[in-house]
């Protein structure tokens, strides 16, 4: 299995932390966001890995290398922006995982460990594709997901309006999926945002009648958008060491 981080944005909302280096570099708990991520990943027994890179992703190369360091093999994919969104970053470990599976997250999003090796049990080593969810009071600012009673996704809804919702499970970002995903990928057409997006994908999967399989994120989730949150996920991991 592949592990496939997208790691090329701009982090635009962290005002000056954000400002001179890529957004998967910036600390938490002791180390960078892509660190704990590579880690986690690894954790699930995935060594080799696509790292998506775009705004000062020279940053990122300067500071990994190889993937020696920590006992990966790492492959920087460049992404031109000139067609934006998850689903085009996510197309470019195509060659790379030459047929297998690949286990993906955004470069941006802090989970306890543990849920690496079970989202990959969850999906039978990349039999299924599985997404990740984690609870919120109102998913009005990802994409709402609804679940049947075995844990397979109903369906998707990206970015409802606030407080239309039914369910509180919000799309963690944290993915594994079988090599069929990049037939839909190579489909996808511009969202209304103009960008070609992942979930997209997803959600047309479970049109279609796949198996979707989804995992619920346990310890803890975070993603880094603004500078609270940065703080605010120092605070979790304290809580954890």
């Amino acid at each position: 299995m592949l592990g496939v981080i997208l790691a090329a944005g701009k982090g635009t909302r962290l005002k000056s932390l954000g400002k001179n280096i890529p957004k998967a570099l910036i600390e938490v708990g002791g180390k960078p966001c892509l660190e704990h991520i590579i880690l986690g990943m690894k954790k699930a027994g995935i060594t080799r890995f696509g790292i998506v890179i775009g705004h000062l992703g020279e940053q990122i190369e300067e500071r990994y290398g190889s993937g020696a360091d920590l006992g990966v093999d790492i492959t920087y994919l460049r992404q031109d922006l000139s067609e934006y969104g998850t689903g085009r970053a996510a197309m470019l470990a195509e060659e790379l995982a030459a047929g297998e599976p690949i286990m993906l997250s955004y470069g941006d999003i802090i989970i306890h460990p543990d849920n690496y090796p079970a989202l990959r049990e969850r999906s039978e080593g990349g039999r299924y594709p599985t997404n990740s969810v984690n609870w919120v009071d109102d998913p009005s600012a990802g994409a709402a997901v609804y679940l049947r009673p075995n844990d397979t996704v109903e369906k998707i809804v990206e970015k409802p309006a606030p407080g239309t919702a039914t369910t509180n499970w919000n799309n963690a970002g944290i993915y594994v999926y079988p090599p069929i995903l990049f037939d839909y990928l190579r489909r996808l057409k511009e969202s209304p945002r103009g960008e070609y997006e992942l979930t997209d994908a997803l959600r047309q999967m479970v049109e279609d009648g796949l198996e979707v399989r989804s995992h619920r994120i346990t310890g803890y989730w975070r993603d880094i958008g603004r500078p609270e949150d940065v703080a605010a996920i120092n605070e979790l991991l304290a809580q954890f060491d």
